[in-house]
């Protein structure tokens, strides 16, 4: 499964959609579905994620800067698209101020191929219970649906190192719902490694 590619190939053929739902508010939307928890081979971090879903670990063929990631998705809609969850520990080209330095470039990024209008919001909160950076974006595609995407950026507690949390649905009906689901899922994320970092300072 090659989610990232899918990711990409999707972006470039969408227009804006105007109905508009903040990542806050999906974390807090009414919605039940199965799930299961799933941790990378190199113990570094863990998270759930639909339990019908398959996983796999994400090699760093196509990104130099990947330390490790794994992407998860679910089986093919009629539309071709499969709903996605993907986590990826980075490396900044930056020591100082790296996390917001990766944000805006991704932000200016995704600006120039979709239009200030396909951002629904972006900035950063505490939506993970720490000082994060987020972009959501949203828009319509004739041949897919609707389909909606949401980027986290975390420190990991390692220098110049992050990771960015990645959820994108596609579907015609209650995508709201699905992207809802996405969401809870990211808010599930743990970072081990900063974890074992922060027992061993304690001792």
């Amino acid at each position: 499964m090659k989610f990232i590619i899918k990711f990409i190939l999707v972006i470039f053929f969408v227009s804006c959609s105007d109905k508009q739902i903040s990542l806050e508010q999906y974390a807090k939307y009414p919605v039940k579905f199965a799930q299961k928890k799933i941790t990378h081979p190199t113990n570094d971090f863990s998270v759930f994620i639909p339990k019908d879903w398959n996983w796999e670990v994400q090699e760093n063929e196509y990104m130099d800067e990947l330390i490790l990631g794994l992407g998860a998705g679910s089986k093919q809609h009629a539309n071709g698209f499969s709903d996605m969850i993907l986590i990826e520990k980075l490396k900044s080209a930056k020591e100082s101020g790296f996390l917001k330095y990766e944000y805006e470039d991704w932000l200016n990024g995704m600006k120039k191929n979709l239009g200030a209008k396909g951002i629904v919001e972006s900035g950063v909160s505490n939506f993970m219970n720490q000082n994060t950076y987020f972009i959501h974006s949203k828009y319509n595609n004739e041949d897919v649906g609707q389909v909606e995407t949401a980027h986290l950026f975390i420190e990991s507690g390692e220098k110049g190192i992050f990771y960015m949390l990645t959820a994108s649905v596609s579907q015609k009906k209650e995508l709201d719902k699905k992207m809802a689901s996405l969401v809870q899922c990211l808010k599930t994320f743990e970072s081990l490694t900063e974890n074992k970092n922060n027992a061993q300072h304690n001792l």
